[in-house]
């Protein structure tokens, strides 16, 4: 807990000092460092979740099965039909291949809300387990006012990279439009998806979006939530709930201004702000220390 409040004061400095890139790097090794043992556990989590578990390929060899293994049949007339074992069974799990893309907020009210050290921990602890998982394509974006690709799906992502991609952080946007992000990373992932080509793999997207969960439009986020669900897109928002815990997300509250049919006189009605939230699959996070259970818990629920 020490090193994690000095780290927050060092990076702090940082900022203010014009984020210097070798200063980058050292502070993704000391994040590296704080969230080693954190992100070990996220990855035997998600090594059982994301590795396949249906028998779609053919393998084996059986005295009864589906179909013929072609090399077997000349053995078998070879020792007058007694190696007979020479049929093929689905028992083989289809290989898969992930494409996983970080969003992370990059407005003002991150740095408000002071989630800008749970950010960086986040992505530093889901980063280095997709790599010793070896997972797949990685890439990150960053949201706001605009959309940035920080880093993509065609370059390792490596301690070189974490450093670069943080530096590149603002935290100064004015604005957080959730919409416009998804309808551009959509158009990302769809593109990342028919430059993988085809082939005998079986290829899944993943978007983690982190970000403070405030957003507008919820009604065409959730469409285009819809939209990713339709395309074999998996979305999770991690919210950091960062705020004091008067002040926490799980409290706030819609209104809704309206006119009652009867009287024709205004009306005022409020709302629980996450009963409407957009999405699906969704955390909220207070703590680094809940983030491989509760994510690895979202993910059981679609893969």
């Amino acid at each position: 807990e020490q090193l994690r409040r000095e780290l927050e004061q060092s990076v702090i400095a940082w900022r203010e000092s014009g984020q210097d890139p070798a200063e980058a790097q050292e502070l993704w090794r000391t994040y590296s460092t704080l969230t080693r043992d954190l992100s070990f556990e996220l990855c035997e989590q998600l090594r059982l979740i994301l590795e396949p578990t249906l028998a779609t390929k053919l393998k084996g060899d059986y005295r009864t099965g589906k179909r013929l293994n072609m090399r077997k049949v000349i053995p078998y007339i070879a020792s007058q039909f007694k190696k007979d074992k020479i049929w093929l069974r689905r028992t083989k799990p289809s290989k898969r291949t992930y494409q996983i893309m970080i969003a992370i907020d990059d407005s003002r009210s991150m740095a408000e809300a002071h989630s800008i050290q749970l950010a960086y921990e986040s992505l530093c602890l889901i980063t280095k387990a997709l790599a010793q998982l070896e997972a797949g394509d990685l890439s990150v974006v960053s949201f706001g006012e605009d959309i940035r690709l920080l880093h993509p799906f065609d370059r390792p992502f490596s301690d070189e990279a974490g450093a670069d991609v943080i530096r590149r952080f603002t935290f100064g946007q004015e604005r957080t439009h959730v919409r416009n992000m998804m309808e551009s990373t959509l158009g990302i992932l769809e593109h990342a998806r028919s430059s993988a080509g085809g082939g005998s793999t079986d290829l899944w997207q993943l978007q983690l979006i982190i970000s403070d969960g405030i957003c507008e439009d919820h009604e065409a986020v959730r469409a285009l939530v819809r939209r990713a669900a339709e395309e074999r897109i998996m979305v999770v928002f991690i919210v950091l709930d960062t705020r004091p815990e008067k002040d926490s997300i799980v409290k706030m509250t819609n209104v809704t201004y309206g006119t009652d049919r009867a009287t024709g006189k205004p009306t005022l009605q409020l709302s629980r702000y996450m009963d409407t939230f957009p999405y699906t699959y969704y955390v909220v996070l207070r703590e680094v220390e809940k983030l491989p259970e509760v994510l690895s818990d979202t993910l059981r629920q679609f893969f």
